[in-house]
């Protein structure tokens, strides 16, 4: 859902409205503090994640590595192996 600046800040205001109307006592003040810091965490994480490829992307990725495959161009994982000693080595 796409949505413009100011309904955005709209949204937020009433949600902060919302809040300030709803909350009573301090153990729901502490229970939506934390909910708010792990879904917080969570967007930040998302927003980070290093592999997220679009349905399009990850198509032509494995087209790549099916082709890779046909010419040949792998390497089977005793090769890997071999290969990551003497990585390691140097």
């Amino acid at each position: 859902m796409n949505m413009t600046h100011l309904e955005l800040q709209a949204r937020k205001l009433n949600l902060i409205q919302d809040i300030i109307n709803t909350i009573d006592n301090e153990e729901l003040m502490s229970r939506l503090e934390a909910a708010y810091k792990k879904v917080k965490k969570l967007a930040s994480t998302e927003d980070q994640r290093p592999c997220a490829y679009t349905l399009e992307e990850v198509n032509k990725r494995l087209d790549q590595a099916e082709k890779a495959v046909r010419e040949g161009r792998v390497f089977t994982t005793e090769q890997v192996r071999e290969r990551l000693k003497l990585w390691q080595q140097k």
